[in-house]
Formats: C-alpha cells, sequence, structure tokens
C-alpha cells in the first residue's frame, strides 16, 4: 500500500490530538478549564486571532510533536489497561468462549500478585477517572462487544488460515497451542501483502481507534484535572447537604466522566473492528 509523507493517522492520531491538548494547556495557564460562558472563550478566541502568522506555524509543529507522545503515552495506559483487564481482540475474537473482565489477568489471585500488577502499571494512574467508571458500568452489568467471539463456522476456518500462514514462513507447531503467540502482528503485514485493495480500509480503523484511544486519554486527564480542582476551591463548601453548587459539580464530573467512557467504548469498537477485519481478510486472500 502506497504511503503519502502525511496520512489520515497523522491528523487524526497526532495532530488534531495534539492541537486540543496544547489548546486546553493554554486556556489552563491563561484563565479556568472549568469556565464555559461564551464571553470567557470568545475573549480566548480574540487573543489568538491577534497572533502572528508564524507563531501559529509554530503552534502547529509544537501540536503535532505533543500529538506523537500523546499517541505513544496513550499505548502505555489506555491500551495497556484494556489489554490487562480486557485481552487482546485478537484473542477474544478467536477464544472458545466470551471472558469476562478480569478473568484473564486476575486468575488465581492473590495479592503479591496484585501488587507486583500496580507496580507495573503506575502509568495507569493518569487514567484512574475511566478506570472508575469502567468498573462502575461493570458493576452495573454493563456489556459491550470488545469481547465477544467469532461465530461459527468463521472462527475454525480462520484459526487454519493462520495456522497455513505461519506453516509457509516455518513454524511448523499450532499458533493457538501457545497462548502468548501474538499471531495478528503476522496477520496484519501478511494481508498487506496479498490484500492491496483493503488496505485503505484498514488505515481507516487504525486512524480512527488511535484517535479515540489519544482522546480518552485527554478526556480522562482532564476530568482528573477538574476533580482537583473542585477539591481545591469548593472542598469546604462541597458536601451531600451543601444544594445547587454540590449538585452542579457532581453532575459535572459525572457527565465529563460519561463522555470519557463514551471515547473509551469508541475506541474499543474500531480497535475490535480493526482487528476483526484483518482476521476475516485472511479468508479471502489470493496469493499471486
Amino acid at each position: 500500500m502506497e504511503k503519502g509523507p502525511f496520512s489520515l493517522y497523522d491528523f487524526l492520531g497526532y495532530f488534531i490530538p495534539g492541537a486540543l491538548a496544547l489548546y486546553l494547556i493554554f486556556i489552563g495557564l491563561d484563565g479556568d478549564l472549568t469556565d464555559f460562558s461564551d464571553n470567557f472563550f470568545l475573549e480566548k478566541e480574540k487573543k489568538f486571532i491577534e497572533i502572528p502568522i508564524y507563531i501559529i506555524v509554530f503552534y502547529i509543529i509544537i501540536a503535532y510533536c505533543l500529538g506523537h507522545f500523546l499517541s505513544f503515552f496513550s499505548t502505555l495506559t489506555v491500551e495497556k489497561y484494556t489489554r490487562l483487564f480486557y485481552g487482546d481482540p485478537s484473542k477474544n475474537l478467536l477464544s472458545d468462549i466470551e471472558r469476562k473482565r478480569y478473568e484473564i489477568k486476575f486468575q488465581n489471585f492473590t495479592f503479591p500478585k496484585f501488587r507486583e500488577i500496580i507496580r507495573s502499571n503506575l502509568g495507569l494512574l493518569f487514567i484512574l477517572p475511566l478506570i472508575i467508571f469502567d468498573s462502575l458500568m461493570y458493576f452495573f452489568k454493563y456489556k459491550h462487544g470488545y469481547m465477544k467471539k467469532i461465530p461459527s463456522p468463521y472462527r475454525s476456518l480462520v484459526m487454519k488460515k493462520i495456522n497455513d500462514a505461519f506453516i509457509q514462513i516455518g513454524y511448523n507447531q499450532d499458533v493457538f497451542a501457545n497462548v502468548d503467540n501474538n499471531y495478528h502482528q503476522l496477520l496484519i503485514h501478511y494481508n498487506y501483502e496479498y490484500t492491496q485493495t483493503h488496505g485503505s480500509k484498514l488505515m481507516n480503523y487504525v486512524s480512527l481507534y488511535g484517535f479515540l484511544r489519544v482522546i480518552t486519554l485527554i478526556s480522562s486527564i482532564y476530568l482528573t484535572y477538574l476533580a482537583f480542582y473542585f477539591y481545591k476551591n469548593y472542598s469546604v463548601e462541597l458536601s451531600w447537604t451543601a444544594g445547587k453548587l454540590s449538585l452542579l459539580i457532581f453532575s459535572k464530573l459525572i457527565f465529563y466522566g460519561i463522555i470519557t467512557f463514551i471515547f473509551y467504548l469508541g475506541y474499543l469498537k474500531f480497535y475490535r473492528r480493526y482487528t476483526l477485519e484483518n482476521l476475516m481478510l485472511i479468508l479471502i486472500v489470493k496469493k499471486p
């Protein structure tokens, strides 16, 4: 698949999230991130309009670089959390049964094992609001389709094709006998090699789930900022009986928690779709 110097992923995965984060940082340094009044944003827009063009170009470059950092950091937080608690989509799609949250990493649970998991995943503190909200949704029996398996007969056909692909490169064992075998990594390159016409569709899925992964990270960090801001400025006034102020603040936190969770659901949706597309493509691969 031909790829130019800048792709859709560069804009959705790097530039737009970087620009959004930079915009929030500037507003936070120059005002109040919790103020959403029209006058507040009109004043900020007037300041941005007066910025010289060479400064805007510099900001674009900074936004693009910041987007790269956020994209990488989102793999260490949002993606890592997903794999830790929900597993890889390729493994879920080809699983014998539909597994549940926690089942993958927390079998034979012990406190030392839990402590080691926490120690090796301290970066997840940056998405703590997402984890809390996701846990609440799980507690209330909310189910999303990320862990659904491929129905028969496609599952057995896909597994056979994957084994055939590994035999071609000299791996004569059962691919699925080793649970740690990352067969999807080979599958990505295999499909790019033999299904050129589907490359753009796959890249669209990559761009969408990459964009939503970074936006989920930004939204979760922003929600953390809101929680600390309200605690710092209204801790004395906050109580269950404080009336309208408490209700307004808790409503805002819940609202942004829902928004963050919706972004996360979008990430899960397109991450699974991308993987499902790769798995199903192997059934129609026509080698020259």
